[in-house]
């Protein structure tokens, strides 16, 4: 109803890799655990992390905890109004900055996201791919000349909502759209295959072995965790000490090792092993990796 920046900035990393009815929950409890933006960047990165916990793509929750550090210290807790000031802060992008700065402070600037994407290479039938830098300007072309100047932060959110509720990538419903006259991709039967993208990297196989130390001490079961370097795969997570090769790797002894464990990444195709150890094994690996801590 009067969107705050801080609320607004919040709610756009959320969303960013999560579905709505997802996501409002999370805001929510953020919100309410670091009302505003000196909270945040006062709380440990450990409590942020906590908080995230769930959300996935932890990247976000670190960026959000850098920027955050980073209005307190460089702008005195003032929060940006243009977009291109919300740029200049850790993780985020031309979206985010635009749709803050258009829906908070009327910045008449585009908000680009897939589903405004959808609705322009069909509306104006772009065959370039939106991928790639031809594609690109034709939709930045078009969502400049097309935003509102009286009232850009219902505009970017008309649009957005038009690709998700109308203009869907599957059966979309050409018939309720205000658009459907204008539609070059109706009228040419090309709307099937818009946008064009560039064909999809080949998934990299590759084998995770964890080494798993675990101990009994008074207080039950406790386990050898490290916090991965803050780049690559899980960077800056908690995980059991692993070591990455390339390959499929199902070579390992399933009867002195769990697994294997698949899991897919966006890029790679992970196969995991588990490789168990107690006793004084334990307490060596823990010596091993002496950047860990035992965990309950």
């Amino acid at each position: 109803e009067s969107p705050h920046p801080y609320a607004t900035w919040l709610s756009e990393v959320i969303l960013q890799q999560t579905r709505v009815e997802t996501g409002t929950a999370y805001w929510h409890r953020f919100l309410e655990q670091y009302p505003t933006v000196k909270d945040l960047a006062d709380a440990p990165i450990e409590s942020v992390m906590r908080s995230w916990k769930g959300l996935g793509y932890y990247s976000r929750a670190r960026n959000l905890h850098a920027a955050a550090k980073a209005v307190m210290e460089d702008r005195d807790g003032a929060l940006p109004i243009r977009a291109a000031e919300w740029r200049a802060l850790p993780g985020i992008g031309e979206y985010t900055a635009a749709a803050i700065a258009s829906i908070c402070h009327g910045e008449a600037v585009p908000v680009v996201d897939g589903n405004v994407q959808r609705v322009l290479s069909r509306l104006f039938d772009i065959a370039d791919p939106v991928d790639r830098k031809s594609g690109r300007d034709a939709i930045r072309t078009w969502s400049e000349a097309l935003v509102s100047e009286a009232d850009p932060g219902a505009s970017n959110q008309a649009w957005m909502e038009l690709g998700a509720m109308v203009c869907k990538p599957r059966n979309p419903a050409c018939p309720d759209c205000p658009l459907r006259e204008a539609c070059l991709a109706r009228e040419r039967d090309t709307w099937a295959d818009r946008p064009v993208k560039q064909p999809k990297k080949k998934q990299v196989a590759m084998t995770v072995d964890f080494d798993v130390a675990v101990r009994l001490v008074d207080s039950g079961w406790e386990w050898w965790v490290e916090r991965r370097p803050g780049h690559g795969i899980w960077g800056g997570l908690e995980s059991f000490p692993a070591t990455l090769t390339e390959g499929a790797g199902r070579d390992r002894d399933p009867d002195s090792v769990w697994g294997p464990v698949d899991h897919i990444l966006t890029h790679r195709r992970l196969t995991g092993w588990f490789h168990l150890h107690t006793g004084d094994a334990a307490l060596d690996l823990a010596r091993q990796h002496p950047g860990g801590s035992w965990v309950p």
